[in-house]
């Protein structure tokens, strides 16, 4: 097991203690050994004829956290995927520079690399919280909510961590933190976390005077208050919302859902070009067309039933986007398509 980073203050006190959990905790399958061949062939096990039941759509929470993507985000996310929710929630703080609530996203964005660089020199995993809020209220995802990082040793693989940018044994926590804060905390409930999962300073559960007392104090009123997230931040490399979906917004949309990113919708029916006048740089018009890895990717997060995620951007396909978004349903992207402004703003937010 790699050594646990302790950050300590001038009088010995250790303010942060990072770690790795010991062993993985169920995450991850035990491989499964092939049986030795017989000669004798095995029957062959019957295809089910039954169609699988739809894949629901992945909720939204009613927060705005700026994507990985939106800072620049360079070493990898996390070392286990986790299945399931998180059983317990810990605050942190980061023991890094304090910002002012005044700080530009550019110098949010280089102290999110900071951070990540620690934890990568560290342990290879790159950063190690799962959230980090800066005293102007911004929230910018770390360590993804499904991904295991290195904030509290032994508990990583069932807890997530919120983490205060900044020293909260020296410095008081802004009113836009705490509110941030409380709306992540209540967002996760029965998404990133479980509903009855406690909140807690890691202090309560480390030899560590983390979060910092001042920010400790303020745990009752992150674990009751509602709060409210401030709007996306003007990101480095945030698409324009103007309703017309090409290249720029199509990259985003490839980050976000994991496919190739090169701006490029290939194998799309010309049939449906000129009736979706919305979509314009970057969408390949073919006459046989055979669809996209990215459209495919859409259907699966909105909810499309299996049998109907062709990679194809036709009316059925538009229709279960706007139902998804809350807009117009009407099975076009036009000019200045408020579904399309919908998708970008969801984009923007480190979201689909």
């Amino acid at each position: 097991m790699a050594e646990v980073y302790e950050i300590k203050g001038e009088d010995g006190t250790v303010l942060e203690v990072l770690g790795p959990d010991d062993e993985p905790q169920g995450e991850v399958p035990e491989p499964q050994t092939a049986p030795e061949p017989t000669g004798v062939p095995e029957p062959e096990t019957p295809k089910p004829t039954t169609t699988p039941e739809p894949e629901a759509p992945e909720p939204t929470a009613a927060v705005s956290i700026a994507s990985r993507a939106s800072w620049g985000a360079r070493y990898p996310d996390g070392d286990l995927t986790l299945t399931g929710p998180a059983v317990e929630v810990w605050v942190h703080h980061s023991v890094t520079a304090q910002l002012s609530p005044g700080a530009t996203v550019a110098a949010e964005a280089e102290q999110m690399r900071a951070l990540e660089s620690v934890g990568q020199t560290r342990f290879g995993t790159g950063i190690s919280y799962n959230v980090v809020i800066f005293p102007s209220g911004r929230a910018y995802q770390g360590v993804s909510w499904n991904r295991r990082g290195t904030h509290t040793g032994g508990r990583n693989s069932t807890s997530r961590s919120i983490c205060f940018a900044g020293n909260y044994e020296a410095n008081n926590p802004t009113a836009a933190q705490i509110s941030t804060a409380a709306a992540i905390y209540g967002a996760g409930k029965d998404r990133w976390w479980t509903r009855g999962a406690p909140l807690g300073g890691h202090r309560d559960v480390s030899q560590t005077a983390c979060p910092g007392r001042n920010l400790y104090a303020r745990i009752d009123d992150i674990r009751d208050g509602e709060g409210s997230t401030p709007p996306s931040p003007g990101e480095p490399g945030g698409i324009t919302v103007d309703g017309f979906w090409g290249s720029s917004t199509t990259r985003r949309l490839q980050q976000e859902l994991g496919t190739a990113v090169d701006g490029v919708v290939s194998s799309q029916s010309v049939a449906w070009r000129d009736v979706n006048p919305g979509l314009t740089t970057g969408w390949r018009w073919v006459a046989d067309a055979q669809g996209s890895r990215v459209i495919a990717a859409l259907q699966r997060r909105i909810g499309m039933p299996s049998g109907q995620r062709d990679g194809k951007i036709g009316p059925q396909t538009i229709r279960a986007l706007q139902r998804y978004l809350g807009t117009r349903v009407d099975g076009v992207i036009s000019r200045e398509s408020s579904a399309v402004m919908a998708l970008q703003r969801r984009l923007n937010q480190g979201r689909v």
